[in-house]
């Protein structure tokens, strides 16, 4: 293959660079899952002919956070400088996650209480709105085993399984080398026969709970083996740029055209997250057509905030839901226009709290500036790190 130019250093004085690319998969991903609950929240399919691929299998976008997050995490955390801290490194993923998860549970826990109490209207979509509910919903654990089932801000069970996830590779990787490569090795085990078992993404014979927990694991170690991998093979490899843009294009192509209620769709989950969602992010990183697209401003951007995007777009279709209960107004969710209005005001709303609630919230739980991967534009390095 031809001779690939590295544009971004691999390392810089102060860790991994960003890469701009990722932000942008980021964004199409959450705007994926947005397009995915507001078919199944609204109960409407706007222009089903053209988001289709989203609509039917928008639920593996949530997959491509976790591969993701994996190699994002794996690049940030398992070197020299960083391993060893583990107790830093958990606070660091807390000052990322905790404050907009906090403020969006509380808001959804306010708009159901109006709903339920006070309009006297059944609650929107998730049904365990409790006390008990909020306290395990506020501790990060609404898809451990002790939630009673999804609840509040019913999207943020991956930031739970995700959290919990997060904080074990933290502890693994701060282990001596040799019990390191034990654990993966006894973790690996026990994954395949609860795959093989349930399939990746169907619930068949395991727990809700439990499946969700296996698909977060499944898809963070598929990241984190594809940091290790790129890392040692990447350097020894010349990629031809055309190349690594047709392998990017074929993962998207077969992730998004690829049947879901075919037989096989258990052993096609997985291979999705384990082959095809690897190749997307290595043909993007080593691309040439794809990189440049992806490093558009606009999409960069957006990927910036697209954790707000994620965690504050159940709530604004609980605030539309509500309007229409208490104003008596059906609302038009069939029509392509009210669709389009809606993602604007996602955008916006997450702009908004990307700027109150994530940026001064990761401040506020820092106790002093910590290397990053990606940072929001215009910014320092130092001013946050992206998930």
């Amino acid at each position: 293959m031809g001779e690939f130019v590295n544009d971004a250093p691999e390392l810089s004085s102060r860790g991994p660079v960003r890469l701009h690319e990722l932000d942008s998969l980021r964004t199409l991903a959450a705007l994926g899952v947005v397009a995915l609950h507001y078919k199944n929240h609204f109960d409407a399919a706007p222009l089903s002919a053209l988001l289709a691929p989203l609509y039917r299998n928008g639920e593996l976008f949530v997959d491509f956070f976790f591969v993701l997050s994996g190699f994002v995490l794996a690049r940030a955390y398992w070197n020299d400088r960083r391993s060893a801290t583990f107790a830093r490194n958990v606070r660091e993923r807390i000052a990322r996650m905790y404050p907009l998860h906090l403020v969006t549970l509380c808001a959804v826990a306010v708009m159901q209480w109006v709903l339920v109490n006070r309009l006297s209207a059944p609650p929107f979509v998730y049904l365990f709105n409790d006390a008990y509910d909020f306290v395990v919903s506020a501790l990060l654990l609404n898809r451990t085993g002790l939630e009673r089932g999804l609840s509040f801000n019913g999207p943020s069970w991956s930031i739970s399984t995700e959290f919990v996830v997060n904080v074990l590779f933290l502890a693994a990787i701060a282990l001596p080398r040799n019990i390191l490569r034990a654990v993966l090795a006894a973790l690996f085990a026990m994954l395949m026969a609860g795959i093989l078992q349930g399939g990746l993404i169907e619930k068949v014979a395991v727990s809700a709970t439990m499946q969700d927990m296996l698909r977060t694991i499944v898809g963070f170690g598929c990241g984190v083996a594809l940091y290790r991998l790129h890392s040692h093979w990447a350097p020894r490899i010349n990629f031809n740029r055309s190349f690594a843009d047709g392998l990017a294009i074929a993962a998207a192509y077969i992730f998004l055209c690829h049947v879901t209620q075919s037989e096989l769709s258990l052993l096609l989950h997985l291979a999705v997250a384990a082959i095809c969602f690897p190749a997307l992010i290595v043909g993007t990183i080593h691309g040439g057509m794809v990189r440049w697209v992806l490093t558009m401003p606009p999409l960069v951007y957006l990927g910036t905030i697209s954790y707000s995007i994620y965690l504050v777009h159940f709530p604004l279709q609980l605030a539309v839901h509500l309007a229409s209960v208490a104003f008596l107004v059906q609302m038009p969710y069939g029509s392509p226009l009210f669709m389009a209005g809606f993602f604007l005001a996602v955008i916006g709303l997450a702009s908004i709290m990307y700027y109150l609630i994530e940026v001064p919230g990761q401040k506020l739980l820092r106790r002093r500036p910590m290397p990053v991967l990606a940072a929001p534009l215009g910014q320092p390095l130092e001013s946050g790190n992206r998930k």
